[in-house]
């Protein structure tokens, strides 16, 4: 048992349009060309030439504004490009904060937003290239009907490059431009190429190349931006701290009475056993970071500055505060004595031009470290000190430091001795009391230069140069900073500042801030410029690709009234089908829309694939309508 199908071949053709002699109404160009002989249709096309200027008035109501859906498509596809930039640029420049730095943008806006819309953009643009390149049909159908009233009209494509224009029209990808451009390359015959198939490609190959490059630029785009972590400074709302230090006045008056060589020293010094009683405590807290009050920071430019102990980090502020500066520099070379034999110490002689006695003084057993006076003699009541600036000088031993014997370790600054592994330096340094007004942002202390002043108060000056006895400083300095490099001199410089201000910390009382600002720590991005501006460059190029093909193909549209048919005949494949494989009802050729193109299909409807044979003889592979019957 076994079924056979025998198909009935109802394969449409010219000459069963002539047969069917419809009655085809004066001025139906586009009827009369599907229901035409080829060899009669040029005729029948070239006497209804004025057709194409007028619209009959039975169609006119059914076409309506010819151009709307265009008009729709362009802007919307223009609409959306724009909200995405628009929404992008709002993004970074209106809602967050931004600060140009050279060729980069630094704007409190996160990347991942700022990647997510320009994803999208591009998302958008690469989707939207077949809408817009479909937009070209009534551009390309308007030449095509102008072409089809002249015999010699250059835009009347052959069916495999009509077959191409629809690919174009319909995928708008980059299949179709291939496509295209092997059957250019493969056909040298130029005159061949009607301009619309050509104008169809150059359009699919621009849209496709902005959105693409769009791509590729996006791509770089996320590969030169990052995130960025950065401080935001705003306005502060809360009582005013205390981040200023000022002279304890009250100390100050409460010692007035009881002053020491015409010195009141507000409670840094006092006379008796134990002069530094009261004072030394917060000052060795504030030396180790364990006071509740005070601190030492150093500034931008070396000095060591008395501030709070604690910076919150969320705020900024401009407070000013008591300090101490310091330069130093190693003279060891000039005060080596090359007439030294003794074995337990270096004997050392500096010149008049260093004015600083470095001898080794044999009744104390050490060599001399604390504030010197003019003739270059440390001070024994370093309280004495007339001046600020004051010289401060130090002989500096350390195991730290070891080269050849009697000779130079690199250019440190220290000599070694003999072969018993201990270095010299000797070093002479300005020591500079400062009143400083300074800004803290984001752990960084900046001095103000211009309201940083010298003190000129001797009486501050000498209760800070009275603290140098204290505490063993001649040891701490030197341990603080043993085995530094080459830069001895500036580390050194840098400690003793940084003890000296801390063991007057108990001279200074907190006060209010000149300004406090609130700091948020954010986290933002860093985006190129240029980049950027390229970015916009193609959107914008791509806007007005798109409004010229929709303003272009308005116009075509309403140009004549059959353009919008013989769009579809160039846009849509079911019109191909429709004519090849459809029933023969003249009057649906003039529908809009595919479903009312055809009739009610039914199970005779059905198409079949495969070899098949014609009543004029020979086999086909085709496609055709078939009845399905079935034998026993």
């Amino acid at each position: 048992m076994s079924t056979l199908l025998t198909p009935q071949i109802s394969m449409h053709s010219n000459e069963s349009y002539e047969t069917a002699s419809p009655s085809i109404p004066p001025g139906d160009l586009t009827a009369k060309a599907e229901t035409s002989s080829v060899t009669s249709r040029g005729g029948l096309i070239a006497e209804n030439m004025s057709a194409l200027s007028t619209q009959s008035s039975d169609t006119a109501s059914s076409f309506g504004f010819r151009g709307k859906r265009i008009m729709l498509t362009g802007l919307s596809v223009t609409a959306g490009i724009a909200l995405l930039t628009i929404g992008l640029s709002l993004h970074v420049f209106v809602v967050n904060e931004f600060a140009l730095h050279g060729t980069e943008i630094v704007t409190t806006a996160r990347l991942g937003p700022v990647l997510a819309v320009t994803y999208a953009l591009a998302f958008f643009l690469v989707a939207s290239v077949p809408f817009v390149v479909r937009m070209l049909s009534c551009r390309l159908a308007w030449s095509w009907l102008k072409s089809s009233v002249d015999a010699n009209g250059l835009d009347r494509p052959t069916p495999f490059q009509l077959g191409i224009i629809m690919d174009v029209l319909r995928s708008g990808d980059i299949a179709a431009l291939l496509a295209g451009l092997r059957y250019m390359s493969s056909d040298k015959r130029s005159s061949y190429r009607p301009p619309i198939f050509r104008y169809a490609l150059g359009v699919l190959g621009l849209t496709l190349g902005l959105a693409y490059t769009f791509v590729v630029v996006l791509i770089i785009f996320g590969g030169v931006s990052h995130a960025l972590s950065f401080s935001q400074v705003g306005a502060y709302s809360g009582s005013w701290p205390k981040f200023s230090r000022q002279i304890n006045a009250t100390a100050c008056a409460t010692t007035a009475g009881a002053v020491v060589a015409g010195i009141n020293f507000c409670g840094l010094y006092a006379t008796g056993t134990n002069p530094f009683g009261a004072s030394l405590p917060e000052g060795l807290r504030t030396l180790t970071n364990t006071s509740l009050t005070n601190a030492v920071g150093i500034a931008n430019d070396g000095t060591a500055l008395i501030i709070p102990a604690s910076l919150p980090v969320n705020l900024a502020f401009y407070a000013s505060t008591y300090g101490i500066s310091t330069s130093c520099q190693s003279v060891t070379q000039q005060c080596v004595s090359s007439a030294s034999n003794s074995s337990n110490f270096l004997a050392l002689s500096c010149p008049p031009s260093v004015a600083f006695d470095a001898a080794y003084n044999t009744t104390t057993g050490s060599y001399p470290f604390g504030i010197i006076d003019p003739s270059g003699t440390v001070y024994s009541a370093p309280y004495l000190v007339d001046s600020n600036s004051f010289r401060f000088g130090a002989v500096v031993q350390s195991q730290a430091y070891d080269g050849d014997a009697n000779s130079f370790v690199d250019n440190t600054g220290f000599y070694t001795y003999g072969a018993a592994g201990v270095s010299y330096n000797v070093l002479t340094c300005t020591v500079t009391v400062r009143q400083a007004s300074y800004s803290y942002f984001d752990g960084a202390i900046i001095i103000d230069p211009t309201n940083s002043t010298t003190v000129a108060d001797l009486n501050v000056v000498r209760s800070i140069a009275a603290m140098t006895t204290a505490e063993f400083l001649s040891e701490r300095v030197p341990l603080a900073v043993d085995g530094t490099g080459a830069d001895y001199p500036a580390a050194f410089a840098k400690e003793l500042s940084r003890e000296m201000i801390a063991f007057s910390a108990a001279l200074f009382a907190a006060d209010a801030a000149a300004e406090v600002r609130s700091v948020q720590r954010v986290l933002g991005s860093q985006l190129s410029l240029p980049v950027l501006c390229v970015m916009l460059a193609l959107v914008v190029a791509y806007c007005i690709l798109t409004i010229v093909l929709a303003t272009s193909s308005v116009l075509a549209a309403g140009a004549s009234p059959y353009t919008m048919l013989a769009s579809k005949r160039l846009s849509e494949p079911t019109c191909a089908v429709n004519a090849a494989y459809g029933r023969s009802e003249i009057h649906r050729t003039w529908e809009q829309t595919n479903e009312r193109m055809f009739s009610v299909e039914t199970g005779l409807d059905r198409l079949i694939v495969g070899p098949m044979s014609f009543a004029a003889g020979g086999l086909a592979f085709g496609v055709a309508r078939g009845v399905q019957t079935a034998s026993r």
